[in-house]
């Protein structure tokens, strides 16, 4: 995500759009495409959407550790899909000239670990562009030259890295398409189908993905409405890519749950729904990948650890609902923070460490607990329906899932404790009861949920 503080200043001094938290499932957007749940079980479901911070590519003890640590923890939650950029800037700093050597270390570590990585092909080089005072964030004025960097590290990596994803944020141009504020869905749909065509004249069978946009306008154009912008500019676009990414996070700061609707929010599920509808109405095979490779929450004034941990559990099960291949954590540990009005280093499950060389691993947030207890309880199980209960309230949720061998369980939440009581009852062969941390809970009989979601599982 990474807004710096010009940017947040800028969204700052915008009317104040917060939403009322946890209102009604009412659609009050664009149209809506319903996509099947996902077939995919939770565990295959969720990853990690890694920066440097999290995974770096130097060689110093630092940053040696600060990777170790993140591979071997996002394993021990028990899972296996990364998100990390490969900088163009870092990888050829002068035009034909290549250094790999910190990607080589990236992608080797994580084949060995087990673990999936979806590269992210972003951005540019100060080299390829004409722009005065040009940075990494400036795209080149010449999209074949982005796709020369591109087939080189399509190359290099095709035997470990089948997933890649086009840029990303392009819609916030003030960050990462200088130096526009709202970046150029003309011109970056060009760069798309050039990079396309790159990873698929040396890999035929990878997965490209159009680059994840910010959902929600905020002094920028939405996700939706950019993608269709470049698609409608660039025909034949949507229907050749093998995969879409988008981000879903709420109004920035992140501050409501995911099921929040109204007063500038759109729920998670609605978005993956109006993303859809876009894409099926512009050419592309809904039956293909899209992927939600951004989403989380930072721990600020406004959203306590708990709530952060809530949000980002009941954020993959409604990714499943909703259709998504793939939904990816933003982000694994803290930075230093500081910065309240930009708080992009409080968005990880785990504390800062401020020494990734020694034996000392960061403490844990709830969440990183949550996520561990997710997995653990309903790792195997894949969603298959909402189901209906004439008792919940309209911020009730319960979803079913099954396993492979067809057994059921549950996942039961309220958005919002307010209102009035509700109590869930269990079907009968629902024997075992977990808490958001995968603990088991005594009792029998009837369920009051709350805003931590309870794990029913038939034996």
């Amino acid at each position: 995500m990474a807004l710096d503080a010009d940017a947040a200043l800028r969204i700052d001094d915008a009317p104040d759009v917060s939403p009322t938290p946890d209102a009604g499932p009412a659609d009050t957007g664009p149209a809506l495409r319903v996509l099947p749940p996902s077939s995919r079980a939770l565990q295959d479901l969720v990853g990690f959407s890694l920066p440097g911070l999290d995974l770096p590519s130097g060689a110093t003890p630092r940053d040696v550790g600060r990777r170790a640590w993140a591979l071997r923890t996002v394993r021990a939650l028990g899972l296996h899909r990364v998100r990390r950029e490969i900088l163009w800037a870092e990888v050829e700093p002068a035009r034909g000239t290549f250094t790999w050597d910190g990607y080589d270390a990236i992608v080797s570590e994580c084949a060995a670990t087990g673990i999936d990585v979806l590269g992210l092909l972003a951005y540019g080089t100060p080299w390829a562009s004409s722009a005065a005072g040009a940075t990494a964030e400036n795209p080149p004025d010449d999209p074949a030259d982005f796709a020369a960097y591109v087939t080189a590290t399509v190359n290099r990596y095709r035997a470990h890295v089948h997933d890649w994803e086009v840029w990303n944020e392009p819609n916030a141009g003030f960050r990462f398409w200088r130096p526009s504020l709202r970046g150029d869905p003309v011109a970056f749909g060009r760069l798309v189908a050039s990079a396309r065509s790159a990873v698929v004249a040396v890999d035929p069978a990878a997965r490209v993905a159009f680059g994840g946009t910010v959902f929600l306008p905020q002094l920028i154009e939405g996700g939706v409405a950019f993608s269709r912008d470049s698609f409608d500019a660039n025909p034949g676009l949507a229907a050749s890519l093998g995969a879409f990414a988008m981000h879903a996070y709420t109004l920035y700061p992140p501050r409501v749950g995911p099921e929040a609707e109204g007063g500038g929010e759109v729920s998670h599920v609605h978005k993956i729904q109006q993303m859809a509808a876009m894409l099926g109405g512009e050419g592309f095979d809904t039956a293909r990948p899209l992927w939600v490779t951004e989403t989380g929450w930072p721990v600020t004034a406004d959203v306590s650890e708990l709530q952060q941990a809530q949000y980002l559990v009941r954020t993959v099960l409604l990714s499943a609902f909703a259709g998504a291949d793939g939904v990816w954590l933003y982000e694994l540990g803290d930075g230093p923070g500081g910065n309240a009005l930009v708080p992009e280093d409080d968005f990880g499950l785990y504390h800062y460490d401020p020494d990734p060389s020694d034996t000392q691993d960061p403490a844990p947030k709830p969440a990183a607990g949550a996520v561990a207890g997710l997995v653990r309880t309903l790792g195997g199980y894949h969603v298959v329906a909402r189901e209906t209960d004439a008792s919940a309230p309209n911020d009730g949720w319960v979803l079913r899932l099954e396993d492979a061998a067809g057994r059921r369980a549950w996942a039961v939440w309220r958005s919002d404790d307010g209102g009035h009581p509700w109590q869930w009852t269990p079907p009968g062969e629902a024997v075992d009861r977990f808490d958001m941390n995968g603990d088991a809970l005594a009792g029998s009989g009837l369920v009051t949920p709350g805003t931590s979601p309870v794990y029913v599982r038939a034996r």
